[in-house]
């Protein structure tokens, strides 16, 4: 069975121009994650992106495009959205309603829907959770990594709401970065590159170098964990035909994530 064959409306592929913008972003948002700050001149870059997608009518570059710019532009206009979680949700926020307020660009996005979950899905999500469930964990009793940053966010939490905290904190979480690397950016790269394996490895590379400095995990070996991770997503959400197969993996692995910052907290 060819990709191609797993999209049930795949994105009609960019003209050389179109692709030409998507693969810019794509450079955009790789040198991101390893920079300690934006700089205005990736900022400007990504402005003009979506000019140029706009003037050459890319829909599909367009939206990588106006990710992108909206990403790279938002940390300038107030400091918290250079952090977590306003740094993905703001961008993604302001990039739907861009889409879904013009008519043409609405049609266009093709990636949100929940897709089919059959059997063969049900069993790969189990088994993707319990991987990498049991990886997170090796991941954190091996590496001892320093995870200050990540605990601050849950320090001041009453005890009794762990629960639903840890819920919350995995349905949105999973939520934003399946919309941004399984949505957005899959469909731009299978409308340049075509449906094939090329758009699956980079949206995982991109999926990765996000973990890079502050992910959990996060490192060398966080980016090279979440670049596989963001392989097996990635062919979850071709055969699924949809979104919520990869959401429900990435929801049980953040789960684990929240149950070792809390195991850490009570000193378990």
């Amino acid at each position: 069975m060819k990709a191609s064959d797993l999209l049930i409306h795949p994105p009609p592929r960019s003209s050389i121009s179109g692709a030409i913008v998507i693969a810019v972003a794509v450079l955009i948002l790789s040198i991101i994650p390893f920079s300690l700050r934006i700089s205005p001149w990736a900022a400007a870059l990504a402005v003009l992106l979506v000019v140029v997608a706009a003037c050459v009518r890319e829909m599909h570059a367009f939206h990588l495009a106006i990710f992108t710019a909206v990403l790279t532009t938002v940390p300038f206009l107030h400091s918290s959205f250079r952090n977590w979680p306003f740094n993905f949700f703001i961008p993604l926020l302001i990039y739907l309603v861009v889409v879904l307020a013009v008519p043409g660009y609405r049609k266009s996005l093709l990636w949100l829907r929940i897709g089919r979950f059959g059997q063969d899905i049900l069993l790969l999500v189990i088994a993707t959770a319990v991987i990498s469930g049991v990886a997170l964990y090796i991941w954190y009793r091996t590496l001892n990594p320093d995870l200050s940053l990540h605990l601050k966010y849950i320090r001041d939490v009453p005890v009794w709401l762990f629960p639903l905290a840890g819920l919350g904190f995995s349905v949105f979480n999973a939520a934003v970065e399946e919309f941004v690397f399984r949505g957005a950016v899959m469909q731009a790269l299978d409308s340049a590159f075509g449906p094939h394996g090329m758009a699956v490895a980079i949206q995982a590379w991109l999926f990765g170098a996000m973990h890079y400095r502050e992910g959990f995990p996060n490192g060398g070996w966080g980016l090279a964990m979440t670049c596989v991770y963001g392989i097996v997503l990635g062919t979850i959400r071709r055969r699924a035909q949809g979104m919520l197969a990869p959401w429900l993996v990435h929801v049980c692995a953040d789960m684990v994530v929240f149950v070792i910052l809390v195991g850490i907290i009570l000193r378990w």
